[in-house]
């Protein structure tokens, strides 16, 4: 049985059809057929059933389709492995983040990290830090880059990496939307468009109006930057997020600045109380505690 047999049969089976294949493969239909043809003859059985529009796997194919995907995954890892050279260990560092990487330059950051370490491929989750710090308990994750809460979960070590000031956001054309800076005292009777009351960044925002004894009316909640920008921008309410975030979502809102030092959004990455298990994760640890982050996004 050959490599090739196979590949062709996965790109069949996956396609529906063998014409789909075929233009996939950039291989004469005629040509796909005589292989899968092939194939069955050598197994002794039939592998699809070639109806008028889609080709169906018989029992015999799904179990050779699960095969096939096993014994062509495990070929390319041994693969790789030898185009490392001996004595390197191929492996994947699971990673978690926040949606838009709350303005710290993850990407920059990997980027670094794989031309540094060639054995390592990276797999970044994105979530939302509740499930990040599950998935970092659970050791799903090795480590995850979150927004910092007031307190740590349990079975999580949070080390904080950037702060960034919490900014106004409100529509273009809002009595606010020119000022050089707004207090707190100022939104007293204004409408919120705001994160749910589990995320970090309302709690931040909470807290701050609970100090300065003002009430508000939050009437829309919503768990994406984007979006809830895009509330804001629709003259739903006005915002006060994170200005990194803000910023990258490029959506067209004003954003002011506020008069409260307490408005600030901390970028963590969470860890297990220990400290992280392999080496991979470690050369990411290492690389992260000697990479000279920002410590305000002005």
């Amino acid at each position: 049985m050959e490599t090739r047999q196979l590949r062709y049969f996965l790109a069949v089976a996956d396609a529906g059809t063998f014409t789909a294949a075929a233009e996939r493969l950039r291989i004469s239909q005629p040509g796909l057929s005589a292989s899968i043809r092939a194939l069955e003859h050598r197994l002794g059985t039939t592998l699809l059933v070639r109806g008028r529009k889609r080709v169906e796997l018989t029992d015999a194919g799904r179990e050779l389709y699960v095969g096939a995907r096993r014994a062509l995954a495990t070929l390319e890892a041994t693969e790789s492995q030898i185009r490392c050279g001996p004595g390197v260990t191929k492996s994947t560092l699971p990673v978690g983040a926040i949606p838009s990487f709350a303005g710290l330059d993850l990407a920059a950051l990997i980027s670094r990290f794989t031309a540094e370490n060639p054995h390592v491929d990276v797999d970044v989750t994105v979530g939302m830090p509740l499930d990040l710090f599950a998935k970092v308990t659970d050791r799903t994750i090795e480590l995850a880059f979150v927004t910092m809460p007031p307190q740590a979960p349990p079975g999580i070590r949070l080390t904080p990496l950037s702060t960034s000031p919490m900014v106004l956001a409100c529509p273009l054309g809002h009595r606010l939307a020119g000022r050089p800076s707004v207090e707190l005292a100022a939104l007293r009777d204004e409408t919120f468009v705001d994160f749910p009351a589990d995320l970090v960044a309302r709690q931040v925002t909470d807290q701050a109006f609970q100090a300065a004894g003002i009430s508000r009316n939050v009437r829309v909640t919503c768990n994406e930057i984007g979006s809830l920008l895009e509330l804001v921008a629709h003259g739903l309410g006005i915002a006060i997020v994170p200005r990194p975030l803000a910023i990258a979502t490029r959506v067209p809102t004003a954003l002011v600045p506020l008069d409260n030092a307490s408005l600030v959004c901390t970028v963590a990455v969470a860890t297990p109380p220990h400290g992280v298990a392999t080496d991979a994760a470690q050369a990411m640890w290492n690389l992260i505690s000697n990479t000279a982050l920002p410590v305000v996004h002005r």
